[in-house]
């Protein structure tokens, strides 16, 4: 009989270390997962020289008839914006900001310096860059010219 209690014993303690193991593991992989979804979230995107195409924006951040200068195809999310800069650079930049409802808010004076998005408007949600060269030969900008112009301004968001 002692040995049979010593055996349930044994058995229940099994048990208990098995449940322990399952909890342990469950937990680690719940952590994992925790960290792998917010490393996602605080991932960069840079917008490349593609995003970009040759126009402008009027002082209502509408589209307007131009091609002294190039603009972001689609506005990007204010979420993390930054923007670089190159030092030897020969373009300026103006960034324009619009609401959740794409309504314009406002919009940068023409930067030479690097942007680290503490000037954001509160409201803001998106935001669509226009460079304007400063050296250009003829003063219009042609399609063999836009990406060395996008390539002097580099624009990353949050992902």
């Amino acid at each position: 009989m002692a040995k049979s209690a010593l055996s349930k014993h044994k058995a229940s303690d099994m048990v208990k270390w098995v449940i322990t193991f399952l909890l342990l593991l469950g937990l680690i992989a719940t952590t994992v997962t925790l960290f792998v979804k917010l490393d996602r979230q605080t991932t960069v995107t840079e917008i490349g020289a593609e995003a970009y195409v040759i126009g402008t924006l009027d002082d209502e951040g509408a589209k307007a008839d131009g091609d002294t200068s190039i603009v972001t195809r689609n506005a990007v999310t204010t979420d993390g914006l930054k923007v670089e800069i190159a030092d030897d650079a020969d373009v300026t930049y103006t960034i324009y900001f619009y609401g959740s409802e794409d309504e314009f808010i406002s919009k940068t004076d023409a930067l030479t310096e690097d942007f680290d998005g503490s000037a954001i408007p509160e409201n803001a949600e998106t935001a669509k860059v226009v460079i304007t060269p400063t050296a250009d030969e003829d003063g219009k900008v042609d399609l063999t010219e836009v990406l060395g112009y996008a390539g002097q301004v580099t624009v990353t968001v949050n992902r």
